[in-house]
């Protein structure tokens, strides 16, 4: 009689840990998606009409090579040929806010989007404000890399604005005008939101010469093979790294290791 007691109350503390757990799952799945739902909201009032797929013509949803599904995301109309893509993190927070070519949705080929398609340039600083108003960006942030941030490589002009917790990277076009020479048009604007990832390394891999650590459940390897903490960190290690643009499907986040301000101010 006694055993069969003993064993009633270990079924009964193990039941009530599982309750437990399942009620902190559903709690915290709750969380992240009421603050997805204000975000949305938000993002409904500032931009209007959701974009709605064109029938027999299959969106390109995600990239099989680094993602493990559709991403989490909505999709707003924004004018007549750019749509504005809003992905999310796995915590509800966004990851990412991308304006570009409705055409792009279908295709990851530039040649697919017709050479009259283009942004004017108040529509960077419109978005940069919008964005900050759905998640802030912080403070714009000085560097010391080429002049005004930008890299190019033929007609093609790459560049990249850095804030406090994000990064804004936009495409720009050389091409010729008869009446004014040569313009540079605006083709599209991504904004990739700051993440930190502070944890333990609970495994660690090598996917061809990149070797990757995974921290909180998700991966994550460094812009370089064989430097700093991904090549040396141990499972068991206590790492704090930095992520742009992380969303919640992706196989594997880009990071690198994120420094005390003591140190950063020394350089």
């Amino acid at each position: 009689m006694s055993l069969n007691i003993s064993m009633s109350r270990r079924c009964l503390a193990i039941a009530a840990v599982v309750t437990c757990l399942s009620s902190s799952v559903c709690a915290d799945q709750t969380a992240v998606d009421r603050k997805k739902d204000e975000i949305i909201s938000k993002a409904e009032r500032l931009f209007g009409q959701r974009y709605t797929p064109v029938t027999g013509k299959p969106l390109r949803l995600f990239d099989e090579q680094t993602e493990t599904g559709p991403p989490d995301a909505v999709i707003f109309w924004h004018g007549s040929s750019y749509v504005i893509v809003l992905a999310f993190a796995s915590d509800g927070q966004i990851a990412k806010v991308t304006l570009l070519p409705e055409a792009l949705l279908r295709s990851d080929y530039w040649g697919d989007v017709p050479e009259t398609v283009a942004l004017s340039v108040a529509e960077m600083p419109w978005l940069v404000e919008s964005a900050g108003t759905l998640q802030p960006l912080g403070k714009a942030v000085e560097t010391f890399e080429a002049p005004d941030g930008w890299f190019q490589s033929g007609p093609n002009l790459y560049c990249a604005d850095n804030y406090e917790l994000a990064s804004v990277s936009h495409y720009h076009n050389e091409r010729a005008d008869e009446k004014r020479g040569t313009e540079v048009a605006l083709r599209d604007i991504e904004i990739l939101y700051k993440q930190s990832v502070t944890g333990v390394v609970e495994d660690v891999r090598v996917d061809g010469s990149q070797r990757q650590l995974r921290v909180a459940g998700q991966w994550y390897h460094g812009e370089k093979p064989g430097a700093g903490i991904f090549a040396e960190v141990q499972i068991g290690a206590a790492v704090r790294l930095v992520t742009y643009g992380c969303t919640a499907n992706e196989k594997v986040c880009l990071a690198v290791a994120d420094r005390p301000k003591s140190d950063v101010a020394e350089h």
